[in-house]
């Protein structure tokens, strides 16, 4: 994938299941997601994503997400939380990544699958003292 951004930009359709190993439920997150040029930057896309948590007998809840995808040239673009600290980097090139996100004292692990023009996997693997879950999010482009 040679242009990251142009590949993400618009708008995707997402289930996320998440196995919270630890406490030993399994949670659904249903919802859509945006990729949106920022103002004064085409190198820069905002994330926004809503969606309804549920599972385990809780009630549902709404939930929201906000990140920058920045392009960083030659296949890589680093991603931001919405305060601007600094969250992940990774280089599509291949259609596949990995990346390390550091959040001591826990180890989160991401792998990115592109799996054709309109569809691609996140795999968050995530353990340590305080978490052991592993999050897998599949994102449908919406025509």
């Amino acid at each position: 994938m040679t242009e990251p951004l142009r590949y993400l930009a618009g708008a995707w359709s997402f289930e996320r299941r998440l196995d919270d190993r630890r406490a030993g439920h399994v949670y659904t997150v249903t919802g859509t997601a945006q990729f949106r040029p920022t103002d004064g930057d085409a190198g820069v896309l905002a994330y926004a994503e809503t969606g309804k948590l549920s599972g385990d007998g809780q009630p549902p809840a709404d939930v929201e997400r906000h990140l920058t995808w920045h392009d960083e040239g030659d296949s890589r673009v680093l991603i931001r939380f919405a305060d601007g600290r600094e969250y992940l980097h990774l280089d599509l090139g291949s259609g596949h990544a990995e990346g390390h996100h550091p959040c001591e004292p826990d180890t989160y692990l991401v792998t990115l699958t592109v799996e054709d023009d309109d569809a691609w996997t996140e795999t968050w693997d995530v353990t340590g003292p305080a978490k052991d879950y592993t999050a897998v999010t599949r994102y449908i482009r919406r025509r």
